[in-house]
This record gives C-alpha cells, structure tokens and sequence, in this order.
C-alpha cells in the first residue's frame, strides 16, 4: 500500500495555499487530505492522538520549514501552531504556475490514493528533470468550463484520445457502454450518435519526446466507453474508483436479484 511523503506534499500543498492564501495548518490538512483521500497505514490514528499519520505527515511539513526556509516557497506566520498562516512566495508561484495545469488534470480524473501520489511524483520529476509531461483528462468535455481550466496541448491532446476511443469500440456503427450496454444513438437517435463518455482506468501521461501516436495506441488498452451514469458510479467513492468488473459484477447482482423478486 503507498505511504505519502513530505516530498509528495509540497506541489499539492502550494496548490492549496493559491487557493486560499492565508489558510492555517488545520485547514491545510483538511483540502489536502480533500486532495488525496489516504487510506491504508496512513488514515490510521495515531496513538494516544486524534491525528492520523497522513495528518502528522503534514505537519511535520510544515514543523521542518520545508516550504518556508528550505526552498522559500512560501511566507509562514505563527510559526509551529495549528493557526499558523502560509502564503505563496514569489518563487513558490512561479513553480506552480509551471505544474499547475498538470496538477489539476491529474486531480481531475478522481484517482485513487496510490495514483494519486504516483501522479504529484511525475509531474514534480519531469519538472526536475526539464522536461514536460502532459497528464490527460477524462473530464475535460463532461464538466462545463473545464476546458478554460487547462493548457491548449492538455485539451487537444485530451480530445485526440477520446476520438480515437470512440472510434475503436465503435462496433458496426454501435458505441455502447462497457458495462451496462447503453447506447445513445438506440435511445435517442441521431443526436446521441457517436456519443459516450471514456473512463480512463489508469492515468495516461505523456512526455515530449515520447511519440502522440504510439502513447494513443498503448493508451487504448485501458480506455473504457462507459454511460453517464455508469462512469459516476465508478467514481462515486471518493479516492476509489470502481474497477469495470467490479461495476458488471454489481448490475449482474442486481438483475439476479430483481429475477428472483
């Protein structure tokens, strides 16, 4: 099971403080654990503490100046309270603002812990390494104004990829869920033709150098067309999402149940 790291915080923990400059320690806590959703050996509680560990691993974050002192990100106030304030430096919003629309992708496509900070851990190595990576979003054309939310590249990149799903589980001119079999051009004719939305079951990353064309036929493998309904069910569960049997083995379930009522 993954363990977060002070290193895992930082990006996210700047992301919050643009949010909200001025927020304190215990708020900190409250949007980043928002952010990850821990479980595991990091949601337990601590011994004799109301914290969990997740909960001390930010604080010690903020115990050891590592965003204020050590690499200057970040203005610090009340220094080693709950009610301490932060505040983004000069420094501290130029290095987010370069990782800010790969964050937000990332956070985007509701992923759960491991992922997550699987994710924060590439996006803060490509940037070490001088390289860019692009993170795509499964919900750039399902939430209204996400598109003003990411860079050009994120949402044509993002738009590319979705076609070509469409276009490969397009079956003799059918494109039905993967779990419940909805098709919208059945139900509602040609204004749901070609329609369906498409889970993405692992994040999809790309790096400059790495060729669009291969990265979308590799990707293909865990691009699943699912209904509305079936792909918020899917993610229904904050920081899990449901695997695509795990969904068939449910709506199986339920028919056997309704069978045998």
């Amino acid at each position: 099971m993954a363990r977060i790291t002070e290193p895992d915080l930082i990006l996210p923990a700047l992301y919050a403080i643009y949010k909200q400059p001025g927020i304190t320690t215990g708020e900190l806590i409250v949007e980043l654990r928002s952010i990850f959703n821990p479980t595991g050996k990091d949601a337990e509680i601590l011994q004799g503490r109301n914290d969990d560990k997740f909960s001390q691993i930010v604080r010690n974050l903020v115990s050891h100046h590592t965003l204020d002192q050590r690499l200057q990100y970040t203005i610090l106030g009340a220094s080693g309270t709950t009610n301490a304030t932060h505040k983004l430096t000069k420094k501290g919003l130029e290095f987010l603002e370069e990782n800010i629309s790969s964050l937000e992708s990332l956070l985007s496509n509701s992923l759960g812990y491991a992922e997550t900070i699987g994710g924060v851990t590439e996006i803060v190595k490509s940037q070490e390494a001088g390289k860019k990576v692009v993170i795509f979003d499964e919900n750039i054309f399902i939430s209204e104004g996400r598109k003003k939310s990411v860079t050009t590249q994120v949402y044509e990149r993002s738009k590319i990829l979705r076609d070509r799903a469409i276009e490969h589980y397009t079956r003799d001119g059918v494109l039905a869920c993967a779990a419940c079999g909805f098709d919208f051009n059945k139900t509602y004719g040609e204004v749901g033709r070609g329609y369906i939305e498409i889970h993405h079951q692992k994040p999809v990353y790309q790096y400059d150098e790495v060729d669009f064309s291969r990265l979308v036929t590799e990707a293909l493998k865990d691009l699943i067309p699912l209904c509305a309904n079936c792909h918020r069910i899917v993610h229904r569960k904050k920081g899990y999402a449901l695997s695509i049997q795990e969904l068939v083995d449910i709506l199986a379930s339920k028919k056997r149940d309704e069978r045998i009522g």
